[in-house]
């Protein structure tokens, strides 16, 4: 499992994706610190106490990785 440490709109979050077999994608993912653009692709909220949020982060060779927001840090 992948996880990175993001701030959005000012809070911190942890993302996750299962680990790739592409070498190729694991390096673009934990390669550089930086700015990313992202969007959120999937918002669903079952009860008040579970969600489930997917992001798409664009990285600058145009591909594209999805992570799954594990929670909230701050």
């Amino acid at each position: 499992m992948q996880k990175l440490t993001v701030v959005t709109d000012g809070k911190k979050y942890e993302l996750a994706a299962p680990t790739c077999t592409n070498l190729e994608d694991k390096v673009e993912l934990l390669s550089v610190l930086g700015d990313y653009k992202a969007k959120l692709v999937r918002n669903e909220h079952k009860t008040t106490y579970e969600s489930t949020q997917v992001y798409e982060f664009l990285f600058p060779n145009k591909k594209t990785r999805k992570l799954k927001l594990g929670g909230q840090i701050e």
